[in-house]
């Protein structure tokens, strides 16, 4: 606790203290502002220790993130058979197995398509309930 007997704003900053369960006027005290808000001076040092009042958001490309769910045990286990079907299913004067590599090319190719959907699906549900739980704060703005 800072030595003034009220709480830090790094305090706040690491969400030790439930401003929830207090009474407004005592939040008031604790944040160490009025109802009419901040100054300038105040709140671009609240900027500073908080920072913007935004989540990050990262920006991925889909194709490459397809190719991730080709980057994993069962389908390098799949990549394997396809390269056996083509260079070793030939010996004795056999043509290569081009049925059996298509066939798990497909498989390998349906696999991470449904993946990929279900985690895109998955990803835009979050980003939906994301913003649905966005808080909603009164601003006072005083020129």
């Amino acid at each position: 606790m800072a030595g003034n007997g009220g709480i830090s704003l790094e305090e706040i900053k690491n969400e030790s203290v439930d401003l929830e369960r207090i009474p407004l006027e005592e939040v008031f005290e604790q944040l160490k502002c009025t109802k009419e808000g901040l100054s300038s001076e105040e709140g671009a040092n609240r900027l500073q220790i908080f920072g913007p009042n935004k989540l990050e958001e990262k920006k991925e490309s889909k194709f490459l993130k397809f190719l991730g769910f080709m980057w994993n045990p069962l389908s390098w286990v799949m990549e394997m058979a396809a390269i056996m079907a083509i260079a070793l299913a030939n010996g004795g004067g056999r043509k290569p197995d081009w049925q059996d590599f298509v066939g798990i090319i497909v498989l390998l190719v349906v696999n991470s398509t449904i993946s990929f959907i279900e985690e895109n699906n998955a990803g835009n549900a979050a980003a939906a309930l994301m913003a649905g739980l966005a808080p909603k704060t009164k601003v006072r703005k005083f020129l």
